[in-house]
C-alpha cells in the first residue's frame, strides 16, 4: 500500500470530518494493485471515521472498486471521482449518496495545476 493512501486513510480516522457530518454508513474500498485486491472499511458516523482493514466479503453499505493508482489520483486531487466512474475506471455499488459524500473529503484540483489552467483561460 502506498504512503499516500495509507497517510489519507489515516487521517480520515484520526479526526472528525465536518463534510460527513451528516452521514451514516459504511464504505468499502477494494484496490486491485495488479498482484491482488486490499480492502479498506470507513464506518462513518455523522462525522466520525474509524478506518480498518477488511475482507473481500466483509458488508458495506457501499462499495468502491478501483485500482490503486487510480485511487491514488483520486485522493490527491489529480483525478475526478465522477469522471473516473464515466470512464470505467472506478465501480461503484451500493447507496451511492455514501460514496458522493465520501468523494467531498478528498481534495480539488492541486493549487498549481488549478492555477495553470486558469491562466490558459484568461
Amino acid at each position: 500500500m502506498s504512503d499516500t493512501i495509507t497517510t489519507f486513510l489515516d487521517g480520515l480516522g484520526g479526526s472528525p470530518q465536518p463534510l460527513l457530518s451528516h452521514v451514516t454508513g459504511t464504505v468499502r474500498i477494494d484496490l486491485d494493485n495488479g498482484g491482488g485486491t486490499r480492502h479498506w472499511l470507513l464506518d462513518i458516523r455523522q462525522g466520525a471515521v474509524e478506518v480498518s482493514e477488511a475482507g473481500a466479503s466483509t458488508e458495506a453499505d457501499a462499495t468502491m472498486r478501483t485500482h490503486r493508482s487510480v485511487f491514488e489520483r483520486l485522493i490527491t486531487g489529480e483525478a475526478n471521482a465522477v469522471a473516473t466512474t464515466l470512464r470505467g475506471q472506478l465501480s461503484m455499488d451500493g447507496d451511492i449518496t455514501l460514496l458522493v459524500a465520501f468523494q467531498r473529503v478528498m481534495p480539488g484540483p492541486p493549487v498549481a495545476a488549478a492555477a495553470g489552467m486558469s491562466k490558459k483561460g484568461s
